[in-house]
């Protein structure tokens, strides 16, 4: 009987590893050939009334100019607007002067979000989750005085779908506003 064990042992422990091995090797290739990729998110159609406000529109705002803080600013500039912004950094796309990005130029999103900006230009690109990207140059441009943020709209408008912030973080997480002790204050000269 011993004998019999110790010649079955080492085929079996073979067999068990080369299992654990193959299962090994499925799992890797799995997971390497896995798509990765996050699928446009689509807008939803709301309908906000007569009148799109700030609010309801989702921004990310990009620093395209020379000197660093022009992101951050724009950032605090349009929370205290009501404006979402869920993302700031950096551009590779250097601007002479703001540029507001979104699914069409002539999308009320991005109206509203040119109108925060003295000089601003808009462009489309397609986008199908609606969310306005704002490209700030150096100098930093936004207006002293903007009007009330809303323009005005005719039925319902495609926006993306704004969450709330949570006790754990995700993607999705909107940036919660400042408070008035984290809002910059501009120096006096």
């Amino acid at each position: 009987m011993r004998k019999v064990i110790r010649v079955l042992k080492t085929p079996v422990t073979l067999l068990l590893l080369l299992a654990i091995l193959g299962y090994g090797a499925k799992w890797g290739y799995d997971q390497a050939t896995k798509d990765t990729s996050k699928p446009d998110a689509a807008c939803v159609m709301q309908d906000v009334g007569d009148y799109l406000t700030s609010d309801k529109v989702t921004v990310r705002v990009l620093n395209g100019g020379e000197t660093g803080g022009h992101a951050k600013n724009t950032r605090f500039f349009l929370i205290s607007h009501g404006f979402h912004v869920t993302h700031y950094n950096n551009s590779d796309r250097k601007v002479e002067t703001t540029t507001v990005i979104g699914n069409s130029a002539d999308d009320p999103e991005v109206k509203l979000v040119a109108q925060m900006f003295d000089g601003a230009v808009t462009e489309g690109d397609g986008r199908a989750d609606h969310v306005v990207d704002v490209i700030v140059p150096t100098p930093y441009q936004d207006r002293k005085n903007p009007p009330e943020p809303k323009v005005a709209v005719t039925g319902p408008v495609c926006l993306p779908v704004i969450t709330t912030a949570s006790a754990e973080p995700t993607e999705e997480t909107v940036t919660p506003t400042p408070t008035p002790s984290e809002t910059p204050t501009k120096k006096k000269k």
